[in-house]
């Protein structure tokens, strides 16, 4: 299950970049499997014992939605 996640968070971040740099009438399907891969990664994080983090839970959302403000935190150590 490890592996699968790590995969998962992977795509999470390459998604997020195509919709970033995507035109807007690709954003749509893009967005659509991003917010399905957070949902994916937030079960196997709650079957794993992980509580993610509500904040980023939340920002997440907000930024598949497309919120003007919403920015999502990337915790990989680094500053967010």
């Amino acid at each position: 299950m490890a592996d699968r996640l790590d995969s998962l968070k992977l795509l999470e971040g390459v998604l997020w970049d195509s919709i970033t740099a995507a035109d807007a009438d690709k954003r749509a399907s893009l967005a659509a499997q991003y917010r399905a891969t957070l949902a994916e990664v937030a079960d196997l994080e709650r079957e794993a014992g992980k509580v993610a983090d509500p904040v980023d839970e939340i920002a997440a959302r907000r930024s598949a939605r497309g919120g003007a403000t919403a920015r999502v935190r990337h915790s990989e150590g680094g500053a967010g």
